[in-house]
């Protein structure tokens, strides 16, 4: 989790990639005790969610990578491509 207070944004790395198009379910739940709740610049908590439906609406990626070079030293092969 990432927390950006100046872009008001909290970041999840999820465990896998979600397709274009999939939804999926988030849920919060404020803890109890402690300092490690969400809250906005004011200081107030945020409010937990149940099941709030997330929709991946990025253009899916359809440019495959080509390879750009290859290069060996040692015991490493490196591969480079034009993209991530």
């Amino acid at each position: 989790v990432t927390v950006n207070a100046t872009a008001k944004t909290v970041t999840l790395l999820l465990n896998r990639g979600v397709d274009s198009g999939e939804a999926v379910s988030l849920s919060y739940t404020k803890p109890a005790t402690g300092n490690d709740v969400l809250q906005d610049a004011a200081g107030n908590d945020a409010e937990n969610l149940t099941n709030r439906a997330v929709t991946n609406n990025s253009a899916a990626d359809t440019t495959a990578p080509v390879l750009s070079s290859a290069t060996v030293t040692g015991n490493d092969l490196v591969l480079s491509y034009t993209e991530a």
